[in-house]
């Protein structure tokens, strides 16, 4: 008897994981917009990178927000466009002759990441005479005491980008949902 409720038990449990996984395939938290083509438009030399070792990061902003646009917004519409430009991407360190002055407070064997990010989303019907804009800016610093490879700051320094597109993300996406209120539409439309 004490069996057959453990495979009952079990067997329940298996099933509620199963609906729960499939429920959560299925609740979409996709934006939907009645608009038809998506164009990038990155400011020229949007990229400011001035450190003075070469850091290997392998967080790309650019290719992380196409990615995000491309599983995260659906477009349903016949016209118009969704315009997403990235207007600053910096990583500026302490070494910067230019930048010295802000960085006064590390010792000798200290070095300090700013970073910062600027995107802009619009939306733009000319047929409708609609529009809509989303701006985030997210600002990010790191800053190693003593001394630490070119690797572990590189490594630091790219979790902390991931940790601000996560933010940029949800900026945007609740920067839709309340400026781009002209252009949602639902998933059955």
């Amino acid at each position: 008897m004490g069996n057959f409720f453990k495979k009952k038990t079990a067997y329940f449990l298996f099933l509620s994981f199963l609906l729960i996984k499939t429920a959560s395939v299925f609740s979409n938290d996709k934006i939907y917009l009645d608009l038809a083509n998506v164009k990038y438009q990155n400011k020229i030399n949007y990229q400011k990178y001035q450190t003075s070792s070469q850091l290997l990061t392998k967080t790309n902003l650019d290719q992380e927000i196409r990615n995000w646009i491309e599983n995260e917004i659906v477009l349903k519409g016949n016209h118009g466009d969704l315009i997403v430009q990235i207007l600053e991407e910096s990583v500026i360190d302490s070494f910067v002759e230019e930048h010295k002055s802000k960085f006064s407070f590390l010792n000798k064997d200290g070095i300090a990441y700013k970073i910062s990010y600027k995107i802009k989303i619009l939306a733009e019907n000319k047929k409708n005479n609609a529009k809509g804009e989303v701006l985030s800016i997210v600002k990010g610093d790191k800053t190693f005491l003593g001394s630490f490879s070119i690797s572990d700051r590189s490594k630091a320094i790219d979790e902390l980008m991931k940790s601000m597109i996560i933010k940029i993300k949800n900026n945007l996406r609740n920067g839709m949902n309340t400026e781009f209120r002209d252009f949602i539409t639902n998933k059955y439309n």
